[in-house]
């Protein structure tokens, strides 16, 4: 039998404290933390070291939102560079996004078996490449500015996916909310500060300065990780305690410099091929219902965000005409200070709640423990507050002082947070070990409605007007999360229990398997 959780019982038959909490967790697929043995460290990072880690992926999770929005000041002067319409310019927007859903679920399953220091080094250098192609390239070429836009996009977004996949390789159920809250700043400030780089740069140097900054940006990122990040992909190091081979190692490892080498974990998957990989990118869990409504929850809070987002400029723009580019860019700022201060206060509340409902920190859930319940108690809450911000946002430009729509702004980053920490985590807790592909998926789903919203919304806000457009993305907002999260709380258990016995049933066929081919080669 293979040395998980499914078989910890019979590696432990005269431990009678023991066999009752066995039986019970096998009723459920517990979180990763759960998948060595109660003895093992789940990890031998310190609080104060993942929480570096953490930081040194945020900045280069921050390129991928920061990338797809740094130019959106510059819009105007780029489509007068290249002789095309506003709404041509837009498409680049619409392409980035696509780009952005897609190709995570190539390289998110890849980082889940080949390491995460190799795909952020992978995703950087194409980043890189992709701005100073459009850094230098002619006017005339507006069709080089869509393709480059893609590369851009193939290269960067895919990090996000690659972050969290590293939040779920160091942290336990019991600190993720706090994790996930820190890996969510940078996502969520890029669109913020982006606009106001960008703006400022478009003023200053021109539209061209702009991929100079982010090419410059992404090099520093990428230099920092080769020289500090560690490879924390459990298939590799398990609990960081097992050397990395050498080309996944940091050239200054200053984490964990005291740390003995460590033999291999008698548990650690070291199953690190390219056809290991390749069984990764055809995801099982696409078929769990209880997934795919927390996958699509997340895309419409993410879509209601990016459709604000597309909205403040022009709204400004024609309601305030005493803004400049620069001061534009500035108005972007409350959403995103919002939102990273929601990502440290709801995931601070989250862990809270975990606690609440009885997760502790390292040990092994009982096959009883609300998870859907404790992760997902406060969402319609969270949602409520943000969808009433978002209508007032659309409402209120050009019928009071600009510090209004700015101040619900910040209340909608704000709020938003905790409802999309909360889907994040419940992601990486309802499938453990494919922590990259589970938000490679979940930045499908997100970027793909995403990008429909950004194609239609300034057609739809012509039609309806800026509050009424607000008033339909709410309102189809939670007509569509509030079910689908009742969904989940009430049959999410049944869910996961029928996929811990799909899994002892697939394992116990592979341990056979392999019982079989020992006996033939012996």
């Amino acid at each position: 039998m293979s040395n998980d959780w499914t078989g910890s019982a019979q590696h432990r038959p005269n431990d009678p404290n023991e066999k009752k909490d066995d039986i019970e967790a096998a009723a459920v697929p517990p979180p990763v933390d759960a998948l060595e043995p109660d003895k093992e460290q789940y990890s031998v990072w310190s609080h104060n070291e993942k929480i570096t880690i953490v930081i040194l992926t945020g900045a280069a999770t921050m390129l991928s939102t920061m990338s797809g929005q740094i130019y959106f000041p510059a819009i105007p002067a780029i489509a007068d560079a290249f002789r095309v319409s506003i709404e041509d310019i837009n498409l680049t927007v619409t392409s980035y996004l696509v780009l952005q859903g897609l190709s995570p679920m190539i390289l998110g399953p890849l980082a889940d078996v080949k390491g995460r220091r190799l795909a952020y080094i992978i995703c950087l250098t194409i980043l890189c490449g992709s701005c100073i192609g459009m850094a230098v390239m002619p006017h005339d070429a507006y069709w080089l500015l869509v393709l480059l836009r893609c590369v851009q996009s193939a290269g960067s977004s895919s990090t996000i996916s690659i972050g969290f996949g590293t939040v779920t390789d160091i942290a336990t159920s019991e600190e993720r909310g706090t994790l996930i809250g820190i890996a969510q700043l940078g996502p969520m400030l890029g669109p913020s500060i982006g606009p106001i780089i960008g703006g400022v740069l478009a003023d200053k140097f021109g539209w061209r300065g702009i991929f100079w900054f982010m090419a410059a940006f992404a090099a520093a990122v990428e230099f920092a990780l080769i020289l500090l990040l560690p490879e924390t992909l459990r298939k590799i190091v398990g609990n960081g305690s097992i050397p990395p081979p050498v080309h996944l190692r940091p050239l200054l490892p200053f984490l964990r410099r005291d740390r003995p080498d460590a033999e291999p974990l008698r548990n650690t998957p070291r199953d690190t091929s390219t056809f290991a990989a390749l069984k990764h990118l055809n995801p099982r869990f696409l078929k769990e219902p209880d997934v795919v409504a927390i996958l699509s929850s997340s895309a419409c809070g993410f879509a209601l965000f990016q459709a604000l987002s597309a909205t403040i400029s022009p709204v400004l723009f024609e309601t305030y005409p005493f803004l400049t580019q620069t001061t534009v860019g500035l108005c972007f700022l409350p959403v995103g200070v919002g939102a990273g201060l929601g990502s440290m206060i709801f995931g601070r509340i989250m862990d809270s709640e975990f606690r609440r409902f009885g997760g502790n920190k390292g040990a092994r859930l009982p096959s009883d423990f609300p998870l859907e319940k404790a992760r997902l108690r406060l969402v319609p809450a969270y949602l409520a507050v943000s969808l009433a911000a978002a209508v007032i946002f659309g409402w209120t430009p050009g019928r009071t002082s600009l510090a209004v729509p700015l101040v619900f702004n910040f209340t909608f980053g704000l709020s938003l947070m905790g409802v999309m920490n909360a889907l994040q985590a419940i992601c990486l807790d309802l499938l453990p070990g494919q922590g990259a592909s589970i938000t490679a998926a979940n930045s499908m789903f997100r970027c793909l409605l995403g990008a429909g919203i950004v194609a239609a919304v300034d057609a739809l806000r012509r039609i309806l007007g800026n509050g009424w457009l607000f008033v339909l993305l709410s309102g189809a907002c939670a007509i569509t999360v509030l079910p689908l999260i009742t969904y989940v709380r009430l049959y999410g258990p049944r869910l996961r229990k029928k996929r811990r016995v799909r899994k002892e049933a697939r394992e116990a066929k592979e341990d056979e398997e392999r019982r079989r081919a020992n006996e033939t080669s012996a």
